[in-house]
């Protein structure tokens, strides 16, 4: 810190045109991420008459690089062996860090102090994220279900960070805002696990969709569940009482079909007899008259 001090009272011309974003930077959580700040040298510039140091998050101890030399006794436990300059772009006036696996505590502002015979700083923050696992989606009651009755659609999405913000749509993409309850519980490692629930009253099939928005990386992941006409079908008692009833009525149809063409050949055979006997007595009534008297 007394280097930083020293540092900051060296400078008595103007400031230099130090340039850092003015965007947080996005770091992804266990990844490197590099923090950059830049000038642009003058003639003639060396690192050897540079200093830079970059002021750390919550840490009384910075990270430094001071005439040619690395301030590696300065650094802080959290950040050791894993920030760093990039040496060979010192000459091209980079003084952009990289930071090697990121962490959640990494979090904040870090700001980089620079003096080439004058001085100057720029702060740039640092946010980190985490994706959300794909959400699983559990339907409560999930069976025998009909027109008019209450259903809960759970969506568990987990390890993300930071919050999410939880978004429910119907089949038809239209935002669904009543009868929500979400909750979001941060793990030992700062990861959040999250439970949103949807009650609805069935009336048709639909499909029900959960969506987690993550802000920091402003990405979305999500999942969709359809309620099938198979929920809202005939309880399955009253379905195999209809098919039987059924069965029986085709099976009484085709017996019934069976019995009227027997009767009805039996009674076409009975009429070509009777016709037969009564051609018969005719002829034998016509040989009689026929004979003489």
């Amino acid at each position: 810190m007394a280097a930083l001090c020293l540092l900051l009272l060296l400078s008595l011309a103007e400031a230099i045109d130090l340039r850092v974003p003015e965007l947080p930077v996005i770091g992804l959580l266990d990844k490197d991420v590099i923090l950059p700040c830049w000038f642009t040298p003058s003639e003639g510039f060396t690192p050897k008459n540079l200093s830079v140091f970059w002021k750390l998050p919550n840490q009384q101890q910075d990270y430094g690089f001071v005439l040619g030399e690395d301030l590696q006794e300065n650094q802080s436990p959290q950040y050791k062996d894993r920030i760093s300059l990039f040496h060979e772009e010192l000459s091209k006036g980079n003084m952009s860090v990289l930071l090697q696996q990121v962490r959640l505590t990494d979090e904040g502002i870090y700001t980089c102090f620079v003096n080439v015979q004058n001085s100057s700083s720029a702060s740039v923050s640092l946010q980190v994220g985490a994706p959300f696992t794909k959400p699983t989606l559990h339907l409560e009651p999930s069976e025998a279900l009909k027109p008019g009755d209450q259903v809960t659609v759970t969506c568990h999405t987990y390890d993300g960070y930071p919050e999410a913000n939880i978004l429910w749509q119907n089949g038809e993409g239209q935002n669904m805002t009543e009868n929500i309850t979400t909750s979001q519980v941060a793990n030992e490692k700062g990861l959040f696990h999250v439970q949103s629930s949807l009650s609805v009253i069935l009336e048709t099939s639909d499909t029900y969709t959960c969506l987690v928005f993550n802000p920091v990386l402003q990405d979305v992941t999500h999942a969709s569940l359809t309620v099938t006409g198979q929920h809202l079908s005939f309880p399955p008692l009253v379905l195999w009482v209809t098919v039987g009833l059924s069965i029986c009525l085709l099976c009484l149809l085709v017996a019934l079909a069976c019995v009227c063409r027997k009767h009805l050949k039996q009674t076409c055979e009975e009429e070509q007899e009777n016709a037969g006997n009564e051609e018969h007595e005719e002829n034998g009534e016509l040989k009689t008259d026929d004979i003489p008297r």
